[in-house]
């Protein structure tokens, strides 16, 4: 079974610390003046910044885990062997690889 990051409890809580640190800062501008109740859940632009900044980082995180796992399927073959470099069979079953050898 594969391991998801974000899945049951560990999201609502993340989810739900979130909502919590916009709600309490956007409480303290309000009391303090600088936000209405129209704009009371709303992010600033530091905190548009962070989210564009961890959308980034999830997207860097992505494209290396894709990486990873195309070198991995390329050293291996489809029964679980590992190929050595420049072999174009299976030692193990000898089916062809899928690549030409270099």
């Amino acid at each position: 079974m594969k391991r998801r990051i974000l899945t049951g409890s560990a999201a609502l809580l993340i989810i739900g610390m979130t909502l919590l640190a916009v709600f309490g800062y956007n409480y303290w501008s309000y009391c303090c003046g600088r936000c209405t109740v129209g704009t009371f859940l709303t992010l600033g632009p530091f905190g548009l910044a962070l989210l564009a900044l961890n959308a980034l980082a999830a997207a860097v995180l992505v494209a290396l885990r894709i990486r990873r796992r195309m070198r991995h399927s390329r050293t291996r073959c489809r029964c679980g062997a590992t190929l050595a470099d420049g072999w174009g069979f299976c030692p193990d079953c000898g089916e062809a690889a899928s690549f030409s050898p270099s």
